[in-house]
């Protein structure tokens, strides 16, 4: 064993999908029963990692040895314990099942990976490019092995769904990791990223983890099964259906870029950093991303990295503020920049969002950007271009709703004297907090950029912002919400101390904390907590008899075949068959399953629509 010299500490090594459930395999039942309860102790541990081996003292006699391969355990073989039940001891199950789970070829939000040949999205070496079908070429249908990849997938998240996430322990998760790696073998990319969102849910709420949502749970299931059940019966175009490993990406020749912000990003499988946004003064949009394995810490330190793009000297803070002139560029479809070998770049002055090089995104009607942003969000992740779900908005801050800040669009239209009432919301304690002070000076125009929900009507989650800001010479007017902490000073108008801008339970009526809008329309809630209580208590929750109640409600307000779908719900949950004994047979159809999509489906898509016709009405201009 190579010895550790100068070791670093660090957080359990990750760990590939197959490992998980190849190390938890080998337990015996009487071990396997107990990895759950046992996931604590992987809190004491103490990692030390010199280069591609990490250790633990488990105690003064039992050591775990991890052999890494770019970072990763890659094999059961290469987690190694020194007590003498290993290899099929519990501390081989508790290293794997308390660990972040590892993608090779994982596509975060954008990895800033070179166009060259044999390199992955992920960002690490791999085989040869696969080559993307051309637009003449014919795809072939999906095959039977991926139908079988994608059963297997079912059965995995169907699994997951019958007990819920507060019901699906180490053995379970195992066994939809398993089933991620055989999507991956079988070229099943978007179903196997589908099963790891998942699987980090599940491990975000066993953890008892803040991020943890059971409404983001909900969503991950139905797009997981929907995704499956089109595999399974072949609906669908066979290439959108699978993904793709690689991101191809194409010369788009030489560019005149100024940035517009820096977004921090933190994504459920594992990535964190920034993605800094720019455009072209024809209004299209780009992303020049730098996401890591890691969690919130590695934001600051992408941000003040340096942009993977020639030699241009920027970091990603410098580059949302300036410019950049690009030459022998490449860029995926989606308009994320390529960073190979034959990319030149040069630092450039940058402009501010009024001048006339910017001035027109914020020019474009509401209901033209609204349109564009529910547009981009029925295409999949890998075909939506960068910047289409963005809005641009010069609005007038009306104050707090809730924790989200209450605005009003400037007039669009000569007629339109009411302007759109629109919340901008916070991912993250930072922007909540900026937004907060924000909301203290109600009455100021200021302009901002923002991202549209596409689930929640008429709001979007803030980016940042400019406009009537008292700001520091370095950050050229504009404040990124999610990496540049605000002051008093900062959001004081002219004519005002700091002290002024605090709320006041005085503040004029109109300008009082407005309350939270329902995140579901109202007449859908009752659906839509049976899908979510569903997912987080699995069937059991949703066999309750309150579900008949809710029925009625539905069905009071004209909702028949709601209040039909959540009928079929509940008696789908207590479809329950038992033996001679009185025990309930282990249940092995799909019949709760298929009942949970098709309420999950019927509330995204009547949300949605509610949605769109919620921000065009309001985005339109008065007759």
């Amino acid at each position: 064993m190579p010895a550790l010299s100068d070791p670093s500490a660090g957080p359990l090594p990750r760990v590939a999908p197959a490992v998980v459930a190849d190390v938890l395999d080998a337990l015996p039942p009487r071990l396997r029963k107990r990895v759950d309860a046992a996931l604590d102790r992987a809190a004491e541990w103490s990692v030390a990692v010199d280069g591609d081996v990490a250790r633990v003292e488990v105690d003064e006699e039992t050591s775990l040895v991890w052999t890494l391969r770019g970072g990763v355990l890659a094999s059961a073989d290469d987690l190694v314990c020194g007590c003498l039940l290993a290899p099929k001891c519990l501390h081989r199950g508790i290293a794997v099942a308390a660990a972040g789970v590892a993608d090779p070829a994982a596509d975060p939000i954008a990895d800033p990976v070179a166009d060259d040949p044999g390199v992955p999205v992920g960002g690490e070496s791999g085989g040869p490019r696969e080559e993307e079908p051309s637009g003449d070429a014919p795809v072939p249908d999906v095959t039977e092995s991926e139908r079988v990849a994608a059963s297997a997938l079912w059965e995995a998240a169907a699994a997951v769904l019958r007990g819920g996430a507060s019901g699906s322990g180490a053995v379970v998760r195992a066994e939809l990791l398993r089933a991620v790696h055989s999507a991956r073998v079988a070229g099943l990319h978007r179903a196997a990223a589908g099963g790891l969102r998942v699987a980090a849910a599940l491990a975000a709420a066993r953890a008892s983890d803040g991020s943890f949502d059971r409404e983001t749970l909900s969503t991950d299931l139905l797009d997981l099964l929907l995704l499956c059940h089109d595999l399974r019966s072949g609906a669908g175009s066979p290439a959108h259906l699978r993904g793709t490993a690689r991101r191809e990406y194409r010369p788009v020749g030489s560019l005149r870029l100024y940035g517009l912000c820096t977004e921090a990003v933190v994504s459920a499988t594992g990535y964190a950093g920034v993605v800094t946004h720019l455009a072209t003064e024809d209004g299209r949009l780009w992303t020049v991303p730098a996401l890591m394995p890691g969690t919130r810490e590695r934001v600051a330190i992408a941000a003040g990295g340096p942009v993977a793009l020639g030699e241009s000297g920027h970091t990603h803070r410098a580059l949302g503020r300036g410019g950049l002139l690009l030459t022998g560029g490449t860029a995926s479809p989606d308009r994320r920049l390529g960073a190979g070998k034959s990319v030149r770049a040069v630092a450039a002055p940058g402009a501010a969002w009024t001048d006339p090089a910017l001035d027109a995104l914020w020019a474009t009607p509401l209901t033209d950007q609204v349109s564009r942003a529910l547009a981009a969000y029925d295409l999949p992740d890998e075909d939506r271009p960068a910047g289409d779900t963005l809005l641009f908005l010069t609005a007038e801050v009306l104050g707090a709703a809730g924790s989200a800040l209450r605005v009003r669009t400037a007039e669009s239209h000569p007629d339109d004297a009411a302007g759109a009432h629109l919340d901008l919301t916070a991912d993250d304690d930072l922007t909540r907090q900026n937004l907060r002070l924000l909301a203290a000076v109600p009455g100021v125009t200021r302009r901002f950029i923002a991202r549209l929900h596409p689930d929640h009507p008429g709001t979007a989650t803030a980016i940042a912002v400019s406009g009537n800001l008292t700001l520091p010479a370095t950050w050229s007017s504009l404040a990124n919400l999610s990496l540049d902490p605000l002051q008093r000073a900062h959001t004081a108008l002219p004519n005002t101390t700091p002290q002024d801008t605090q709320p006041s339970h005085d503040m004029p009526p109109s300008h009082r904390p407005i309350p939270r809008p329902d995140r579901v329309p109202a007449p859908m809630r009752p659906l839509a907590n049976a899908v979510h209580r569903a997912a987080l208590g699995g069937r059991s929750i949703a066999a309750l008899p309150d579900t008949a109640q809710y029925a009625k409600r539905l069905s009071a307000v004209g909702l028949t075949t709601s209040a039909a779908i959540l009928t079929a719900l509940s008696t789908a949950a207590r479809d329950r068959h038992r033996d001679p004994f009185g025990r309930l047979n282990a249940d092995t159809t799909s019949a709760f399953p298929t009942a949970w999509l098709l309420a999950a489906l019927h509330v995204r898509e009547t949300t949605r629509s509610l949605t769109r016709h919620t921000w065009l009405s309001t985005a339109e201009p008065h007759p």
